[in-house]
């Protein structure tokens, strides 16, 4: 069997892939995704900062209001 990191993944279905062609897209996915943040810069959010992020009711009255 060929290498199925050359093989040509994309035109099959994914009812279709094995499970060994589901962890090659992974892979690649993962490849992909740490390229582009080491070329922005960008690091991966951490669980506690998402956790610490807390959404505020948007209050129309508080709009008038200046402080």
């Amino acid at each position: 069997m060929d290498d199925i990191s050359k093989r040509d993944l994309s035109q099959i279905p994914d009812s279709e892939l094995t499970a060994e062609e589901r962890r090659e897209l992974r892979r690649r996915f993962e490849e992909f995704v740490g390229r582009l943040r080491k070329k922005e810069g960008i690091s991966a959010p951490k669980e506690s900062e998402a956790e610490a992020k807390q959404v505020r009711r948007w209050d129309p009255r508080g709009m008038t209001q200046r402080h």
